[in-house]
């Protein structure tokens, strides 16, 4: 059965993650969790102007949010937030390795970086992020075979 380039990616984000749940590594699925650390940002905001004598740095490292944006900082958390409002779509994981932030591009090897995705690494780096771009090597044909098990009440069928 031929894969689609959706079916390719999918098996190669299931990869990504097996890897990094493997190496112990903190994570976040960006396109699923994208518009929560984009409003994290707020969420500090509002905290921080009803009880300012706490500082931004303390509601970021206790909020709610954490395990999407992994920040332990304000100035981290807003840099992020601005870096994927600039670059929405681009990047498919938030990492954190050894208390570092890094961002990570999922890529089949069918694939290659576009313009705007080089263009977004380039501003990630300038932000201090490091990037990283994890190929995976999905066939794009598959094998697979179908067996009935027959007797019982249903009788024999038979699939084609």
């Amino acid at each position: 059965m031929d894969l689609l380039a959706e079916d390719i990616e999918q098996v190669g984000h299931i990869l990504a993650q097996r890897y990094f749940t493997e190496q112990g590594w903190k994570f976040t699925d960006i396109r699923l969790s994208g518009n929560k650390i984009i409003g994290a940002v707020e969420v500090v905001n509002e905290q921080y102007s009803r009880y300012p004598y706490m500082s931004r740095d303390w509601y970021v490292e206790n909020s709610a949010e954490k395990s999407f944006h992994l920040s332990n900082r304000w100035d981290k958390l807003t840099v992020l937030a601005s870096l994927l409002q600039t670059c929405p779509d681009m990047f498919n994981f938030l990492l954190k390795i050894n208390n570092n932030m890094s961002l990570c591009i999922l890529k089949t090897l069918q694939s290659d970086l576009s313009n705007l995705q080089e263009n977004a690494i380039t501003d990630a780096r300038k932000s201090g992020f490091n990037v990283y771009i994890f190929r995976a090597g999905v066939p794009e044909c598959l094998d697979f075979e179908l067996e009935e098990v027959v007797g019982g009440i249903s009788g024999r069928g038979t699939f084609r």
